[in-house]
């Protein structure tokens, strides 16, 4: 009986292991999949970019929306001035989503609508100017996503590793943004090289913020 029971046994083993294998493989398909549609969709929306010229029918401008444009409210954070803003916004986003694998895609999701949202409101609230430059560009969601990562590393506190670096990137990108707020200017601008625009300094604190948010109430109802 011993024998037949410790075939049995190790058949199981190896059936568990091959299915948990194409699960893994599966998912780490879709993941691809999902990473290779969001560069095609920010450069399908700024194609034009590599012509010099910007997708402007896209971009927030608060007057169109009330005119019943009500599609730059959601285009809006894809649409990039330049190609170099774009390299840097996109290429920025979609190595801190990736980050964010592990998180189920709902939260994923949900935590991108609501660094949009945040950014959208406090620049809004904060930036007279809006009005008349309007708003574009992912980096705000970008910035929003870091600081949800963060939380995220925070949240294993039986690893002090992680938990320590957790601790340090939320600092830093939550000091980034503060001084921006500030100062009225963004960080690291010998990046631009005078191709991003006229940045508005608020929306990565509006970002952060929103994806703050949107982090404690998924925690809050997983946990629930």
């Amino acid at each position: 009986m011993d024998q037949p029971t410790q075939t049995l046994s190790a058949a199981t083993f190896l059936a568990s292991a091959h299915a948990g294998s194409r699960t893994t493989d599966r998912r780490k398909l879709a993941q691809k999949i999902e990473l290779i549609a969001l560069a095609v969709l920010l450069i399908v929306l700024n194609w034009c970019v590599l012509q010099g010229v910007c997708n402007a029918r896209l971009i927030f401008m608060p007057e169109a929306v009330r005119q019943g444009e009500w599609w730059r409210l959601f285009t809006h954070p894809f649409i990039h001035v330049t190609w170099w803003h774009l390299l840097l916004d996109g290429a920025a986003f979609l190595l801190l989503y990736r980050d964010l694998q592990e998180s189920p895609w709902a939260q994923r999701v949900l935590l991108c609508i609501g660094s949009a949202v945040g950014s959208l409101l406090v620049c809004f609230c904060a930036d007279p100017m809006l009005s008349t430059k309007g708003l574009c560009g992912i980096s705000a969601i970008a910035h929003g996503l870091m600081g949800a990562s963060a939380l995220n590393l925070m949240s294993q506190r039986h690893d002090k590793l992680l938990f320590g670096m957790g601790v340090c990137s939320f600092a830093v990108v939550t000091v980034k943004c503060l001084i921006e707020v500030f100062t009225g200017k963004m960080l690291f601008t010998f990046l631009y090289f005078g191709m991003v625009g006229d940045p508005v300094a608020v929306t990565h604190a509006g970002g952060l913020l929103g994806a703050l948010v949107t982090w404690l109430l998924c925690r809050r109802f997983t946990k629930a």
